[in-house]
C-alpha cells in the first residue's frame, strides 16, 4: 500500500523504526544501480533519480543521475539533507508534492542544496527483510504524483531490492563456503599431524539422527578395510525449520583421509545449503555443483538427496534428485519392495551447471526408505555387479516390513562378502513407525 503524504493533507507520519545499522556499498558509482536511476528518469521524466542507502550517520548514493555538485562527486550527504531517512524509519514510501511547505521535510536542507521540491521515494528491502533505503524521483518544483508514476517506481523498487538481495545472499554463501573449506584444510593438516585423529573425524561426521515428529531412522558405516578407520561415504539426516527431514547419502572417490577430507567438505557445504531454505533437492544440488567449481573442489561424488515432507492432509511424500547414485529402495508395510529408479545424471564435480531434475515419491505409513553406498551392492572382488547386487538387496528386504530398523540394517549388511573393497554407508528411514 502507498502512503501518500501531501501539504494538503497535512499529516506528519510518525517513525516507528531506528535507522538500520549496516555498512553501506562506497559511495562510487555502481553500474547495476545507476541503470535503475536511468529507468527512473526516462520512465518519469524528472531530472533527479537516486539509489539511496542509509544509515545512522549518512545516505550515500550507489545510484544518482541529475545531482548537483558537490554531491554529485562526493555520491554522500549527511542526514540533514535526507528525505530517504524518512522511508527508512517508517519502512513505507513517502511522496512530497511540494517540501517548502510539508510539515515532515519543510526543514530539510536538501530543498536549498540539492533543489528537492517534490519527491517520490520507494523502499528498498535487504535479505532480512529490513529496509535500509530508497530508490527515488526528485522534481526541483512542485508535482503532483500520478498513480502510474508511483506505480512504475514502485516496481523499480521492488526490482532494485531484488539486486541488494541477491549480492546479500551471494556473499553470504561465498564466506560459508570460504569458511567450510578452511576449516576443512585446518582439518586435513590435523589429520596429517596427530596419529588416531582419523577415528575422531569418523565419529564427529557421523550424523546424530533425529527421532520423532512421524519418523524414526537408523544408519550403519563400515569402511572398506579393517585397518581403516575413515572413507570417502557418508550420511546425513537434520531436520529444517519448515519440518522437513532431509536425507542424503554420498560417496566421493577413494578410501582414505584425503577421501574423508573431501567427503567433510561437500557434506558440510551440502549440509549449510539444505539447511536454510524450502527448496527442491534439485537445486540445492545445483548449487553444490556452482560452490565446488568455484572454491575448486577437485573431486568428484555421487549423492542422493532428499526432502521428506509431511502432506497436510496426513502422511508424507519424499521428494529427491540423485546424482550418479545408486537409487533408494521403498518397503512397503505389506512387504512389496520398490527400486525409486530415475534416469542417469552427472555426478556432482563434473560441470557447474549440470542438469538436475526432482522426483516425487508417496510413503504410506509404515513403509521404509533405504539409502546406501554401491558398496553395499557391488562387490568386484566376489564378482557381482551392481545389478546384480540391487536386485539381490531388494530379495534381502523383500517381506521385513516388521523388523525393527536397527535388526533391518543387520540383515542387509549381513550378506556383504568379505573381503570387502569399498566403504558401506546405509541410512533406513521408516514413516509413521507407529501407525
Amino acid at each position: 500500500m502507498i502512503r501518500v503524504t501531501t501539504d494538503e493533507a497535512g499529516v506528519v507520519p510518525t517513525d516507528t523504526r531506528p535507522l538500520p545499522v549496516i555498512t553501506p556499498l562506497p559511495a562510487v558509482p555502481d553500474p547495476a544501480f545507476e541503470r535503475f536511476v536511468r529507468l527512473v528518469r526516462r520512465q518519469l521524466g524528472v531530472p533527479v533519480a537516486l539509489v539511496s542507502l542509509v544509515d545512522a550517520q549518512e545516505q550515500v548514493f550507489p545510484g544518482a543521475a541529475g545531482l548537483p555538485e558537490p554531491y554529485a562527486s562526493s555520491r554522500r550527504t549527511p542526514l540533514t539533507h535526507s528525505f530517504c531517512q524518512h522511508v527508512v524509519t517508517a519502512g513505507e514510501p513517502l511522496v512530497v508534492e511540494d517540501a517548502r511547505v510539508h510539515p515532515l521535510v519543510r526543514d530539510n536542507l536538501a530543498i536549498r542544496d540539492l533543489a528537492v521540491v517534490a519527491y517520490a521515494g520507494m523502499p528498498l528491502v535487504d535479505a532480512d527483510g529490513v529496509v535500509v533505503g530508497s530508490l527515488c524521483a526528485i522534481h526541483d518544483r512542485p508535482h503532483r504524483w500520478s498513480t502510474d508514476e508511483l506505480a512504475v517506481l514502485a516496481d523499480l523498487a521492488d526490482a532494485c531490492s531484488s539486486e541488494l538481495q541477491l549480492r546479500t545472499m551471494r556473499d553470504r554463501a561465498d564466506q560459508a563456503a570460504r569458511r567450510a573449506a578452511e576449516q576443512f584444510r585446518r582439518t586435513q593438516e590435523l589429520l596429517e599431524e596427530r596419529s588416531g585423529v582419523a577415528e575422531q573425524l569418523q565419529r564427529a561426521m557421523l550424523t546424530r539422527l533425529p527421532q520423532g515428529d512421524g519418523t524414526a531412522l537408523a544408519a550403519r558405516y563400515v569402511p572398506a578395510h579393517s585397518g581403516d578407520a575413515v572413507g570417502g561415504d557418508w550420511y546425513d539426516a537434520f531436520g529444517t525449520a519448515d519440518g522437513a527431514l532431509v536425507v542424503a547419502v554420498g560417496d566421493t572417490s577413494g578410501h582414505d583421509i584425503t577421501a574423508a577430507s573431501d567427503m567433510g567438505q561437500l557434506r558440510t557445504l551440502l549440509r549449510g545449503y539444505a539447511v536454510d531454505r524450502d527448496e527442491p533437492p534439485s537445486e540445492t544440488v545445483r548449487r553444490l555443483d556452482r560452490a565446488m567449481a568455484t572454491l575448486s573442489v577437485d573431486t568428484l561424488a555421487t549423492v542422493v538427496l532428499g526432502r521428506i515432507e509431511h502432506r497436510p492432509a496426513g502422511g508424507h511424500v519424499l521428494r529427491w534428485t540423485n546424482a550418479g547414485h545408486p537409487p533408494p529402495l521403498l518397503l512397503h508395510a505389506d512387504g512389496r519392495v520398490d527400486v525409486l529408479g530415475t534416469r542417469p545424471e552427472l555426478l556432482v564435480g563434473v560441470l557447474p551447471e549440470a542438469a538436475r531434475t526432482d522426483h516425487l515419491a508417496e510413503l504410506p505409513a509404515g513403509s521404509t526408505l533405504l539409502f546406501y553406498s554401491d558398496g553395499l551392492i557391488e562387490q568386484r572382488a566376489a564378482g557381482r555387479d551392481i545389478d546384480a547386487g540391487t536386485a539381490q538387496l531388494v530379495e534381502a528386504l523383500g517381506g521385513q516390513s516388521q523388523l525393527p530398523l536397527d535388526a533391518l540394517l543387520d540383515r542387509v549388511l549381513a550378506r556383504v562378502v568379505e573381503p570387502r573393497d569399498d566403504d558401506i554407508v546405509v541410512l533406513a528411514v521408516r514413516t509413521d513407525p507407529l501407525a
